[in-house]
C-alpha cells in the first residue's frame, strides 16, 4: 500500500572540500554539482591568496560531477591563468578525465587516461 503523503524529499548531495593553503591543494570528496560547485570556487579563491604557481585539485574521491561542476573547474582554470598560475586536476577517474578533455580543459589534467570503451555487442558492431 502506498502512502498518499507528499513525495520524499531528495537530500542535498554532500561535498566535502579540504583546502591546504601551504601545499596549494584542494581535495574534493563527494558530488560536485549545481548545489555544491560554489564550495570548490570558494576554495580556489582562497588558493588565489597564496603564492603557489600551481593550484592542485585532487578529484580522486569525487563520485559525481555535472556540467556546473565542470564549469567550476573551467572558471578555476581561468582564474588561475588570469593570475599567472595553473590549475591541475589529479586523480580524476577515466570518465571524468575524458569529459574534462572533451570540454577543452585537457591541459588541467595531471594525467590523461582515456575512458574504457565498451566491448562490441555482436557482429557488425562498431567501437567508437
Amino acid at each position: 500500500m502506498r502512502s498518499s503523503g507528499p513525495p520524499p524529499r531528495t537530500l542535498p548531495r554532500p561535498l566535502t572540500v579540504s583546502v591546504d593553503l601551504r601545499g596549494g591543494r584542494v581535495q574534493v570528496r563527494g558530488e560536485l554539482d549545481r548545489s555544491t560547485a560554489h564550495h570548490l570556487l570558494d576554495a580556489l579563491v582562497a588558493l588565489g591568496l597564496t603564492d603557489h604557481p600551481v593550484w592542485t585539485v585532487d578529484a580522486s574521491h569525487l563520485s559525481f560531477c555535472d556540467t556546473t561542476g565542470l564549469r567550476a573547474l573551467a572558471q578555476g582554470a581561468a582564474r588561475a591563468r588570469g593570475s599567472g598560475r595553473r590549475l591541475r586536476v589529479t586523480g580524476a577517474c577515466p570518465v571524468l578525465a575524458e569529459v574534462v578533455a572533451l570540454a577543452g580543459l585537457g591541459d588541467v589534467l595531471a594525467e590523461r587516461r582515456p575512458a574504457a570503451l565498451p566491448a562490441p555487442r555482436g557482429p557488425g558492431s562498431v567501437r567508437g
